[in-house]
Formats: C-alpha cells, structure tokens, sequence
C-alpha cells in the first residue's frame, strides 16, 4: 500500500514538474516592416526578430515567440487573441480609435517618414510642398497623415490618388519605374535600402517634408501575466547593448530616454 503511494505521488510530481518550470508564452504580432521585420522565403528577420532573441535569453520566465500578421489585418488578429503583444508600433495606428483594450508602454525609439521622388522629375525641395494631384505608392494597411490616416484602399485611391503596395520595395519600384510621382517611406528603411544600393543615392530625392513623426512603442494584451512596465525595462536594456546599439544607429533610428512606465 504505501509502496503504491509512494509510485503515486511519484508520478503526479513527474507530470507537475514541466507545468512548474513552463514558460509562459508571448506571441508577438509582426507583419512586414522593414528594417523591424521583413520577410525572405517565409523566414523573418529584422530587428524585432533580434530583439525577440535577445529577450528570450535575458530571462527565463516567459518566453516570446513570433506570430505572423498582416498591417491591415492586425487589430483584428489581436482582438481575436491570435497574438499577446506588438513591439515598434503606436497607439495611434488604429488601435487608439478601436478603443482596444491593451496595455501601452512609453515611447523608446523614433523614425520618421519621408517621401521620395526621381531627381529628373523633382529637381528641388519645393517639389513636395504641393503634392495634390500627384500620385504616390504607400503600404497597405499604414496609416499616412497626408490620407489623413484612412486606411481604405478605394478611398486612398479615389481622393487621395494613393496606390496601395504590400512592400516597401515595391513602393520604390513604382517610382523608378515612374508608374507614381512618389511614394511614402520609412526614414529607417529608405536608410537600409540606400546601404544595400548606393548607385540610387543620387538618382532619388529624398523630402525634407516630413509626412510623419512617430514614437515607437510597445503594446501589450491588458489581462497578460507580463507587465508592461517590467516589458519596456527589458526592451530599453536591450537596446543600449552594443549589438543592437549598432543596428540602431545603421537604421538612422532615435533612441528616446527611458521614463518609468504607467
């Protein structure tokens, strides 16, 4: 009988043990988003894959896995639990107007986004200062100040002449290829894309017009055992490391000083 037992409770604690020591999951929402997150042959890599890396090895209490979404589909996914957090976004790209119930750190980081055009066509700054009736390229599913951050694609189309692309390379494509006046991105993309091809340095003119300034942070579902501020605490430390410090700085990104969380 107490040899039974003893077999008992030994198993019982078997099972117990990697219930015990499981971590607890966050599914981190990503979709394209160069330099964050950008996909070759379905494999993603970026800085937010970086960082996601990083995080997992700087505790062992959660563990932070990527999910993958779509910008236009994104607030829906979360709504419907499909992923637990979302790094490198703002609360005012739809989920502020949503009333979605989340978690929010402070801002950490800073980009901006510009707009682009051929030097044969625009031959000086004052190019952009009038862009009505110009055709341009933006992502879908972004939310732009020029569109008045409407996100519809027939509305884009129709009174915003906005041609809607589902990748940044695509977005200067069309500008090359002259089927737009210009096109809308990212001061930290156009940055890593300019690297990788230097020859389109002096063919592209970049805006000094700035479409919009944002402040990257981090979103996290409301009823999730991680706290947001113990979150952002983990993400400013990463971050002031020396390899992601140099990723940083290659994207032309702007650390912002780190404040205590709400």
């Amino acid at each position: 009988m107490y040899k039974n037992t003893v077999r008992t409770l030994s198993c019982l604690l078997m099972l117990l043990l990697p219930m015990a020591f499981a971590k607890v999951p966050v599914r981190v929402g990503a979709y394209e988003f160069p330099p964050y997150v950008q996909f070759q042959q379905d494999q993603a890599t970026g800085l937010l894959v970086e960082l996601i890396a990083q995080l997992n090895q700087l505790q062992q209490e959660y563990h932070f896995e990527l999910v993958m979404t779509t910008a236009i589909r994104r607030h829906q996914d979360f709504q419907q639990g499909l992923f637990d957090a979302i790094f490198f976004e703002d609360i005012n790209w739809g989920w502020q107007q949503r009333a979605i119930e989340l978690q929010q750190s402070p801002a950490f980081a800073k980009d901006d986004e510009v707009f682009i055009a051929l030097r044969s066509r625009a031959e000086s700054q004052q190019w952009f200062d009038d862009l009505s009736g110009k055709s341009m390229a933006g992502i879908l599913g972004y939310h732009y100040r020029i569109a008045d951050y409407q996100t519809a694609p027939e509305l884009l189309s129709s009174q915003y002449l906005l041609v809607p692309v589902t990748d940044h390379h695509a977005s200067i494509e069309l500008v090359f290829k002259q089927r737009t006046d210009t096109a809308i991105v990212t001061r930290s993309f156009l940055s890593q894309y300019l690297d990788l091809h230097p020859q389109y340095r002096e063919t592209l003119l970049i805006s000094e017009r700035i479409d919009q300034s944002y402040q990257h942070q981090l979103l996290l579902r409301a009823e999730h055992p991680l706290d947001i501020a113990t979150l952002y605490q983990w993400v400013q430390h990463l971050l002031q490391q020396p390899a992601l410090q140099h990723a940083l700085a290659q994207y032309g990104l702007q650390l912002l000083p780190p404040i205590a969380a709400e």
